[in-house]
């Protein structure tokens, strides 16, 4: 793993928008300083860039000449991370971080961890790592795997997980086994220990010509202290919305599969 730079969200947004991308700026900044008008907006910018002149990374001689103050290195890595044509991203809302993975290059993937829309930090990796990188950022390990648990859902009923108020009313309405409303009470248990919030893996490709992002599949799952909830999407008219608990080779194998997949897409 290559380390390239660790910036604050205002740092990368500056030097997003004097290499040429203000739009793409203005949607990282937004993100975690919220929207401000254009006279605040210069204050925080300028305060910024005296921020990266410490860094040695902003050049005020050259922005005297009216040129780009960053270097030809730090051009290269902003212009391929905003043209980057394909995007894992990892979620983790307990943490209060996201793990994103944008290809850069051939076998190169960027590497990419913000902190609480805060802090960003950006490393290079191979196309190898991509399922191992995943692994270590999530870092799920449980005792013992509590053995085969599963429940199926309706799309609204999934959907409705999310709200603890509504956890009875889909209980009730859903058409479970004594087997499943077990499964259904280990998962429920689970997911109020996250705060009634799914971790995902999302794979985004990216149009340049349109400058939009377009999400191709994900992945929802659970960490368990007696393995790890997996979702899927089944062919099932009524409930489609298919829950198990896996155990550790599962989860692996499925991140190997993550790792393949994107490789193959670029």
């Amino acid at each position: 793993m290559n380390h390239l730079l660790t910036c604050t969200t205002e740092e990368l947004a500056l030097m997003v928008s004097v290499a040429g991308f203000p739009d793409v700026a203005k949607g990282i900044a937004e993100t975690a300083i919220g929207d401000k008008s254009e006279n605040e907006w210069l204050a925080i910018m300028e305060a910024t860039s005296h921020q990266l002149m410490m860094k040695r990374m902003w050049d005020p001689a050259l922005e005297e000449k009216g040129e780009i103050p960053l270097s030809h290195e730090t051009m290269k890595f902003i212009e391929k991370y905003v043209h980057s044509g394909r995007m894992l991203r990892c979620s983790n809302a307990p943490q209060q971080s996201a793990l994103m993975l944008h290809h850069y290059e051939d076998e190169e993937w960027l590497m990419h961890i913000i902190d609480r829309d805060i802090i960003h930090e950006f490393a290079m990796i191979r196309s190898n790592q991509v399922s191992e990188v995943i692994r270590d950022y999530y870092g799920i390990e449980f005792p013992q795997f509590a053995g085969e648990h599963r429940f199926a859902l309706t799309d609204e009923a999934f959907d409705q997980l999310s709200n603890q108020d509504k956890v009875e009313t889909v209980k009730n309405q859903s058409k479970f086994t004594e087997a499943e409303k077990t499964s259904f009470s280990l998962f429920i248990e689970d997911l109020q220990t996250f705060n009634w919030t799914l971790f995902n893996i999302s794979n985004f490709s990216m149009s340049l010509k349109e400058d939009e992002m377009y999400l191709e599949n994900i992945l929802f799952f659970l960490p368990s202290k007696h393995g790890i909830w997996i979702s899927e999407y089944t062919e099932d008219e009524h409930t489609p919305v298919y829950i198990h608990l896996a155990e550790q080779k599962e989860w692996q194998d499925m991140l190997d599969g993550i790792g393949s997949l994107v490789t193959l897409q670029v």
